[in-house]
């Protein structure tokens, strides 16, 4: 059932609805004793009925009192409220890095920052053979003071358990997904090293590595499609940072790295001017872009002043959502017009996912 304002659950007076994740609904809280202002996460009332959804919120409890890290929500109890599973967690008050990454510039030390502390989690629970499964911006919370929560463990994998995904189900966000997951293997380590990849390319460039017009077609691109490297969207992401995304989008989990800590070393920062330099410029969503070359019809945002942009360049950009289409369209649409207005903003119309086509808008140059 869902909750109100002032109602009780338990010791608990309900302060404020939250959110929903996969399997609850979450509110702020106020414990009555303490006067300590938590999170409550309680199973969504469609998923009640189910025995294998009950399942799945308990194992998120019992994976969360196992585990104890800076860097992952912390779970502080859990009990029964009128046969209702409740867990009650520490209350992060900030924002999920997909909102941050929505409304704001995110510069390179603060991508890899974000990241750093996201394997370093990841190092911790992997040691204790807990797989996340679900590594995306929405399940990573941003504080106010800089310090990275990873939450929803709710379809995590745990060495002392079995697995409940029935056959032919898929668990996770397929833009995040790895392609052995997508293959039907069992998730490991290396699938959440994937999924932190997707995620730092997606901060570093404003646009996901893979994509597709629909759910089907995001799939296949992940067994199939080598995406561009960073640093080609991006010129100011270094060319090891570049090297080492790369690394971890692997399509064989034999060529990620060895394991999260790995890939954390991998991101430490570099010696020299030229790191110093890509280390104050400004990323996603409006990464810098290159000078542009050729004729005057190709560089479409010469006039500007404040970046110059080529058709490939463009095309580039948009292939990440419709594939070598891309290609053809803008195409089309320069030879309408060579206004750059007219051109992002009908290209955008031809990219079907709203979320996809609002990042597209803005990695368009100021």
């Amino acid at each position: 059932m869902a909750f109100e304002p002032g109602q009780f659950v338990g010791d608990y007076e309900i302060v404020r609805h939250l959110g929903a994740g996969g399997l609850g609904a979450v509110y702020e809280v106020r414990h009555m004793i303490s006067q300590r202002h938590e999170a409550m996460k309680i199973l969504l009332e469609d998923q009640c009925g189910a025995p294998e959804m009950v399942e799945r919120f308990r194992r998120e409890v019992r994976t969360l009192a196992t585990l104890s890290h800076q860097n992952i929500a912390q779970l502080h109890t859990a009990f029964y409220n009128n046969s209702q599973l409740v867990m009650v967690m520490e209350l992060i008050k900030g924002e999920t890095l997909r909102d941050r990454r929505m409304k704001a510039h995110i510069t390179l030390p603060e991508a890899l920052g974000y990241i750093s502390q996201v394997l370093q989690a990841l190092t911790y629970a992997h040691r204790l053979g807990v797989v996340h499964r679900d590594i995306k911006p929405s399940n990573i919370m941003i504080a106010h003071d800089g310090m990275v929560k990873v939450l929803d463990f709710g379809i995590a994998l745990t060495s002392q358990g079995s697995d409940l995904t029935s056959a032919g189900f898929l668990l996770g966000s397929v833009n995040y997904m790895s392609p052995e997951q997508i293959g039907g293997s069992k998730a490991s380590a290396s699938s959440d090293i994937y999924a932190v990849g997707v995620t730092l390319y997606e901060l570093l460039t404003g646009v996901l590595p893979i994509s597709g017009a629909n759910n089907y077609e995001t799939m296949m691109a992940h067994m199939n499609r080598i995406p561009v490297a960073p640093h080609v969207i991006a010129p100011v992401v270094p060319l090891r940072i570049s090297e080492a995304v790369m690394r971890s989008l692997a399509k064989d989990p034999a060529q990620r790295f060895a394991t999260a800590e790995e890939f954390l070393v991998a991101l430490q920062p570099g010696q020299g001017a030229a790191s110093t330099a890509a280390a104050a410029a400004t990323l996603a969503p409006a990464a810098a872009m290159r000078p542009a070359t050729g004729s005057v019809a190709e560089r479409l945002f010469a006039s500007s002043g404040a970046h110059n942009l080529t058709l490939e360049d463009i095309t580039r950009r948009l292939a990440q959502y419709l594939g070598p289409v891309a290609k053809i369209v803008i195409k089309k649409l320069a030879a309408q017009s060579d206004d750059p207005e007219f051109i992002y903003r009908e290209a955008a119309k031809q990219i079907s996912n709203e979320a996809d086509r609002a990042a597209f808008l803005r990695s368009k140059p100021r």
